[in-house]
């Protein structure tokens, strides 16, 4: 998100002065584990977007929506997209079963 701050805050003409983010997923680390039959996936992300600006808080809500809308990350994590693999070993190609 980041990257995208930088990139639509010069659009926008807005002087970011400092920014800060904490970033919290959380799981059930027994899928992790292989403890339970419940997925390692994540359960739910959170973030804080600390921004230290001169302009006015509409417009730092109007950057935050464009970040969002061409965040790559965040996107991908709201759609999830198809997930493909293989492996390699020793010169020969398997295929790596979805779960």
């Amino acid at each position: 998100m980041f990257s995208q701050l930088t990139r639509y805050a010069s659009q926008l003409d807005i002087e970011i002065e400092d920014a800060e983010m904490d970033i919290r997923m959380t799981y059930d680390t027994r899928g992790k584990l292989l403890l339970a039959d419940v997925s390692p996936a994540c359960r739910e992300l959170t973030y804080v977007f600390n921004i230290k600006s001169p302009a006015p808080s509409d417009k730092i809500q109007e950057l935050l929506q464009m970040i969002e809308k061409g965040c790559h990350t965040i996107n991908s994590l709201r759609s999830p997209v198809p997930v493909s693999g293989k492996l390699v070993h020793n010169g020969q190609e398997f295929a790596v079963p979805s779960t």
